[in-house]
């Protein structure tokens, strides 16, 4: 090879040589301070949280009730003349429980009705003679008063009648009949008790962090006995907590067409809430926020801690459901305790076994 062809090479090698040399010696220092920041960040676990469908059961001790529960009043005043339905019957709608002695008030109303009519003629005379000059407004207007006078007496004397006889308000059972034949029974005196039990409701206290899950029209089983009643559907929430047991009162109403449950049963109230978006995390990965409400703590896409408020929606072995994160979140595990809002971290991802 050619002597000075020989020199260009080696000379070009040993440039090459210095150049790389040159950058390895740049590099040392960059890699030195690259982990010296990694190791000044405080390291956390986090894994990758999706939001999936939550179908929260929740099962409530219980206790059943009437669907309705009145009092039968008297409207008026007199001697119980007939019971015309026992405790424990079935009565229907407008059927007589009791009925009170009409005593005068037949004749009451006869009176009424003449006395109406006598008004319908004077007021009718008054007006023929207004209109020959021979009647003033005043006496006009005092017989018109008197024509209505007469027709309040007799819609009143009429009332009396037709309430000589107490009626049950729907169909029901009748639970209390304190009053015999030959009671003397006063206008607003209970006559009797009525219960609706078809259908029949089921009374349950919910707890706060549960009641989100609800909705009206939520279908619900009854256990009753230890034998399973379906077609139950949840007809109240509750806005206000109960002060004494902070729980929410909730209501389902299910059929009972034979009515051979009773109200006052002690029964358990499974609600099968409708499916919701929520994310399955572990527990341990709650805190509470400089406010004290329930947050986690998740990772921006530029890395830094986050803090998000969320809602406890239900439990199960495997952890807790809770909504308020995005779909899809990057959420610390281990740690979070121990960073705050804004600060750069060195995350290691753990598989999740939350399923």
């Amino acid at each position: 090879m050619n002597t000075n062809l020989r020199l260009a090479l080696i000379f070009a090698v040993a440039l090459l040589l210095w150049f790389f040399s040159g950058l390895l010696r740049d590099a040392e220092p960059m890699d030195t301070e690259a982990k010296e920041i990694a190791n000044s960040l405080t390291n956390v676990q986090v894994i990758n949280s999706v939001e999936r469908p939550f179908n929260p059961t929740i099962s409530l001790r219980a206790k059943t009730k009437a669907n309705r529960d009145v009092q039968v009043l008297a409207q008026v005043s007199g001697k119980i003349s007939a019971t015309l339905a026992e405790e424990g019957s079935f009565v229907t709608a407008g059927q007589g429980i009791c009925q009170i002695d009409a005593e005068d008030r037949h004749l009451r109303l006869a009176q009424a009705k003449a006395s109406l009519e006598n008004a319908d003629i004077a007021y009718r005379g008054a007006l023929k003679l207004k209109s020959a000059g021979y009647q003033s407004d005043l006496a006009i207007s005092q017989a018109k008063a008197t024509q209505a006078a007469a027709r309040t007496n007799l819609k009143r004397a009429r009332l009396d009648v037709q309430n000589l006889q107490i009626k049950a308000p729907f169909d029901g059972i009748v639970e209390t009949r304190p009053v015999e034949i030959g009671d003397f029974i006063m206008a607003g005196q209970l006559c009797a008790t009525v219960l609706e039990l078809n259908p029949l409701k089921v009374e349950a206290l919910v707890a706060e962090r549960e009641i989100s899950a609800l909705a009206l029209g939520d279908s619900a089983l009854v256990n009753i006995a230890g034998k399973d009643y379906e077609g139950a559907v949840i007809s109240f929430l509750a806005y206000q907590a109960d002060p004494a047991t902070k729980g929410y009162r909730v209501e389902a109403t299910m059929p009972n067409p034979d009515r051979t449950l009773r109200a006052g049963i002690s029964a358990r109230l499974t609600v099968l809430a409708n499916a919701k978006p929520a994310h399955l995390i572990p527990a341990s990965s709650i805190l509470l926020d400089d406010q004290g409400e329930t947050a986690v703590r998740v990772l921006s896409q530029e890395g830094m801690v986050d803090s998000v408020r969320v809602t406890v929606v239900g439990e199960s072995s495997a952890g807790i459901w809770v909504t308020g994160m995005d779909s899809d979140v990057i959420l610390i595990v281990v740690g979070q305790n121990y960073v705050i809002d804004g600060e750069l971290v060195n995350p290691s991802y753990q598989s999740s076994s939350l399923n």
